[in-house]
């Protein structure tokens, strides 16, 4: 029966089926050879894996990330990063890093921030002669810290599907995410030295004063956020729920640019995004049923440990296998195919759960700036005008600096298991 599922599902995915419709397909081809199980579990398994609050934060940090985009509070976050860094050689190159962090901090999403960063400052680098190809591959690999920096669209699924705490998760991205922030940083001085690109005057303290305080309204968002889940005010989900309303009323009180017309666009265009991964999200629950039922996550264990029992060993060939998975498959879709198998899994082999799904997430992040198919090089492409040909080639660097990253994250746990360990009570 494994194989009939299993072929089933490789099947509907090289017939061109949406990932989604392929999880749903494979488990009813596999229901329906398997006349001990009644078809009833289909719709149940569907509606019990949407039915969780925590996965009520995901709309909510969607909607927030477009109220700030349209209030106004992107334009000021990067003006602020401009007067800050400008200065330096390869300064708007900077600002664009420090710029999607901050974006990043609010959103949670790769995509989103790509766009909102890459629709200013990719125009911006352009004009103070940076080269298209360098300008669209920082913005491009710098939104990949947006999946990373809490609060975090991939470790909220991860999460709930894994049953790991997902305050625990967003504490653990800061420092990989920091560090993914500080590497593509050095790359940018190193690149904007040997291509000698010119050097601004410094910005006054009172320009920076100034552009300080217009922004400090978005820059005291990721404050609430995390301010409020760590000191036991509200959940992740009511963070997202406050975010939406702090992010309203700052666009439309204090920046002014938030109108009541403007309002319907923004809930659609969240309601759209929201659909597309709930949908996937519900529509794979019969999935990871069958593959826990079916006993696969222990199949995979017995298969692993008897190429090495070493955790070291085995979380090399996870990543092998990880960045595989995310070149054809978005992050999300891929979460929610091998989350059930790795946590059980790495439970049983003695791999912190928290170290585990930082070091997933991470990785699967990554498949978004992977040519030829990830989304955020899409994005990059339309908003810069490069091609995607060109932009496939820019992008190898800084994936390298990434990928360097992701093996420091994955052989030292404690960058991911500190934080955790030391700000919430019971994590150890």
């Amino acid at each position: 029966m494994i194989a009939v599922f299993l072929v089933a599902f490789v099947v509907l995915l090289c017939c061109g089926i949406p990932i989604a419709m392929g999880l749903a397909g494979s488990a009813m081809i596999y229901l329906l050879f398997n006349p001990d199980i009644e078809l009833t579990i289909l719709p149940q398994t569907i509606f019990g894996g949407i039915a969780s609050f925590p996965l009520l934060a995901i709309p909510l940090f969607m909607l927030a990330g477009n109220l700030m985009n349209k209030g106004g509070l992107t334009q000021d976050l990067v003006r602020f990063a401009k007067l800050m860094i400008g200065h330096v050689r390869g300064g708007l190159g900077h600002a664009t890093i420090i710029a999607c962090a901050i974006f990043a901090a609010i959103s949670g999403a790769a995509v989103a921030t790509a766009v909102a960063i890459g629709m200013i400052m990719i125009p911006a680098m352009k004009q103070e002669g940076f080269d298209d190809d360098l300008g669209a591959a920082i913005t491009a690999t710098a939104s990949c810290m947006g999946p990373i920096i809490p609060p975090s669209i991939p470790f909220i699924i991860y999460g709930v599907i894994a049953n790991v705490s997902i305050g625990a998760l967003f504490l653990g991205g800061v420092i990989p995410g920091a560090l993914l922030g500080i590497g593509l940083m050095v790359y940018m001085s190193y690149e904007a030295r040997k291509r000698r690109y010119t050097v601004h005057p410094k910005a006054s303290y009172r320009e920076m004063l100034i552009g300080g305080w217009k922004a400090l309204p978005a820059l005291f968002m990721p404050v609430i956020i995390m301010g409020g889940i760590l000191g036991g005010a509200f959940t992740p989900t009511e963070a997202a729920g406050v975010t939406c309303v702090y992010a309203a009323i700052v666009g439309a009180f204090v920046y002014r640019r938030l109108t009541v017309k403007s309002i319907p666009k923004v809930l659609l265009a969240s309601g759209l995004e929201s659909a597309m991964i709930m949908l996937l999200l519900g529509l794979s629950e019969p999935f990871a049923w069958i593959v826990a039922a079916d006993q696969i996550p222990q199949m995979m264990i017995d298969a692993i440990t008897g190429i090495s029992t070493s955790p070291w060993v085995i979380l090399f060939l996870i990543n092998v296998v990880l960045i595989i998975i995310g070149i054809p498959i978005e992050t999300a879709p891929a979460l929610v195919i091998v989350a059930p198998i790795l946590a059980p899994m790495a439970a049983q082999l003695g791999i912190d759960p928290i170290h585990l799904g930082v070091v997933v997430c991470f990785n699967l992040v990554l498949g978004l700036v992977t040519p030829p198919v990830g989304g955020v090089l899409f994005a990059v492409s339309g908003v810069s005008g490069l091609s995607l040909e060109k932009l496939s080639v820019a992008i190898w660097k800084p994936f390298w600096i990434a990928l360097s990253v992701l093996l420091l994250i994955t052989y030292i746990p404690q960058l991911s298991t500190f934080l955790p360990r030391l700000l919430l009570p019971g994590i150890r």
